[in-house]
């Protein structure tokens, strides 16, 4: 598969064919395969295009079923100083980090003072 048919994959989905620059469109011109993407992505924008018009009424209740099935709205309480895992990923992430500068501090420090010697 040439580049030009890889760029075309690519920008096919969000660039229209009356969008392409020349030298994609030369390329399309010649390659049934791009021709063939370019016409599929049209077609999948005009269907949905077509549904942008379909209102659908979802059932009374499915709002509430469905956020008590992944437990939206349930906030538990918090305290002031409690413990949060993110909290503890957080400052172990820190204490990581530092650690590693001080670690490349150091060997660039021995680095140096070897070089001069």
């Amino acid at each position: 598969m040439k580049g030009t048919c890889l760029m075309v994959r690519a920008v096919a989905p969000s660039i229209p064919a009356e969008r392409l620059s020349a030298r994609v469109e030369s390329h399309v011109a010649s390659c049934l395969a791009c021709q063939a993407e370019l016409v599929r992505y049209a077609r999948l924008r005009r269907q949905l295009a077509a549904l942008a018009d379909v209102a659908e009424v979802a059932p009374p209740g499915l709002a509430a079923a469905a956020n008590d099935a992944v437990g939206i709205g349930v906030v538990p309480p918090v305290r002031a100083n409690s413990f949060h895992p993110a909290r503890a990923i957080a400052a172990a992430s820190a204490v990581a980090v530092a650690a590693a500068g001080t670690v490349v501090v150091a060997w660039l420090r021995h680095v140096r003072a070897a070089t001069q010697m």
